[in-house]
């Protein structure tokens, strides 16, 4: 018994005759009395009187007592349709490093939205170990992380590799191209971008220097590139946001750190929906736009 069934009884009691039924549900009066038989057979009683020159429809008693049954099972089934229409769907969750939110990760969502409407996402920024451990535990679906690590059930996946950059504000005194050794790291708004940025610094700058200001985040950034003669270094597409903006400058810095790498990981490969390919493609669409990013597109995510 199936709903067909239930819905076929019903234009049946409805209807002024069985070809009358057969005309609303747009069968054929054979095929018609091939589901009530159908229905019958499986309720265990005849449920419509069949004589010959009789065309009304006439009920048997079986057929009388199965209508309220029919009417009930007819609203259960549009309870349960209206239950999955309504039902949202699970938001696709993301984690983010603080740095990528300043410019260039609203361009991805707001290309990625703009192409998937009815998509709902939840971002949050995570450092990149507390990344790791959410998709590991399948807290979230998707994290951007800038530092990799090994966990056995994580995949990591190089996107792009992004450019870093000096930059100071506009009154400060850094001029032409400016090498590592000129600068004094009294003077640095540092943060840790990642661990080759890390060696770099140590290299010029020593394993315990004086600095300025150590942030562990880009909250404060804009404000401290105010103070006199503050510099920091930091990828260049902050640096492109933070000099757009007006009160900082960048400034070509020789014996520069290496590009940073920018990395997706996530639970397995294999089993990417079309929710997940389809927002690293928008990520790798939108890092293309950059000069000072390479987009290292691998191949379980071309673009196209």
């Amino acid at each position: 018994m199936n709903h067909l069934d239930i819905q076929t009884f019903l234009m049946i009691v409805s209807s002024p005759s069985l070809s009358k039924a057969a005309e609303a549900l747009y069968v054929s009066q054979p095929a018609l009395s091939h589901r009530l038989s159908a229905l019958e057979h499986e309720v265990g009683a005849e449920l419509v009187v069949r004589h010959r020159g009789i065309r009304a429809i006439e009920l048997t008693d079986a057929g009388q007592r199965f209508v309220p049954i029919a009417k009930k099972w007819e609203q259960l089934w549009q309870e349960t349709q209206k239950l999955s229409e309504e039902q949202p769907a699970a938001p696709f969750r993301m984690s983010n490093v603080d740095s990528l939110n300043l410019f260039f990760m609203p361009q991805v969502v707001s290309g990625f939205l703009k192409k998937n409407p009815s998509c709902r996402l939840s971002l949050v920024t995570m450092r990149s170990n507390v990344s790791y451990s959410a998709v590991e535990n399948r807290e979230i679906d998707l994290g951007f992380i800038t530092n990799p690590h090994f966990f056995k059930k994580v995949q990591t996946i190089p996107l792009f590799r992004e450019n870093m950059a000096f930059i100071c504000g506009t009154d400060a005194n850094y001029h032409d191209s400016i090498d590592p050794s000129a600068l004094d790291s009294a003077d640095e708004i540092y943060i840790p971008w990642s661990n080759p940025f890390l060696m770099w610094h140590d290299y010029w700058f020593g394993s315990s220097p004086q600095l300025r200001v150590a942030l562990d985040n880009m909250s404060l950034l804009e404000q401290l590139l105010r103070l006199p003669d503050a510099w920091a270094i930091v990828p260049a597409t902050v640096a492109q946001t933070l000099s757009g903006k007006g009160g900082c400058r960048t400034v070509p810095l020789r014996d520069a750190p290496e590009p940073r790498t920018c990395y997706a990981i996530l639970t397995d490969q294999r089993h990417t929906g079309p929710v997940l390919t389809g927002f690293i493609r928008e990520f790798q669409r939108t890092a293309a736009t950059f000069p000072e990013i390479s987009v290292l597109s691998p191949q379980a995510f071309p673009l196209d």
